[in-house]
């Protein structure tokens, strides 16, 4: 009789389970000050919420605390550069931004200057969000004059509320269970 295999089932181990701690504890900074992109609060407060704040949570958890460290600070840095060259686009006027070719030539000078700037501090692993950072701002549909400024300032906070959370619930939590002690072998 041929036996049937199953293939394995993965265990759910200590990174997945930080991983949804810390997304569920950033989502919980928001919840209670009804921070859920409430335009209704002035200034900054009206663009924050947790679904910034959550994703560097599941991308900068990792399986040391080390390298989840290293990680956040270079999406940390990422969002940073990205935040500045984003809110010097927008110093722009906004009517030149009705020109699809000027606001496509823009993005494209965005990503020259964030990968630059990250590779000029050796820090490659910053490069994506450097880039991708300004191309939400200045793509954000209905965001105008200072509202942007708040949107970029936002996307900041949110970050660092994301990837502290993945580093002190990767300091918290213990690295994998401990293993049960072996027993001596019996004679």
């Amino acid at each position: 009789m041929r036996k049937l295999h199953l293939p394995a089932i993965p265990h759910i181990g200590m990174r997945t389970i930080k991983t949804a701690v810390a997304v569920t504890l950033s989502y919980l900074i928001f919840v209670p000050f009804g921070l859920l992109y409430n335009k209704s609060y002035p200034g900054v407060l009206g663009y924050l919420g947790p679904l910034y704040a959550c994703i560097p949570c599941v991308v900068c958890m990792q399986s040391s605390l080390e390298q989840t460290l290293q990680v956040g600070l270079a999406r940390f840095l990422g969002v940073l550069v990205g935040a500045v060259i984003g809110a010097l686009m927008i110093l722009i006027p906004e009517s030149l931004f009705s020109f699809w070719a000027f606001q496509a030539v823009l993005l494209g000078l965005s990503c020259v200057v964030g990968i630059w700037i990250c590779t000029l501090l050796h820090q490659p692993a910053a490069c994506t969000m450097a880039c991708v950072l300004p191309c939400v701002i200045v793509l954000s549909s209905g965001l105008s004059g200072e509202e942007r400024y708040y949107y970029a300032l936002a996307r900041v906070l949110e970050t660092i509320v994301g990837v502290s959370m993945a580093f002190l619930v990767n300091a918290a939590l213990p690295a994998r269970p401990a293993a049960p002690p072996e027993e001596p072998p019996q004679p």
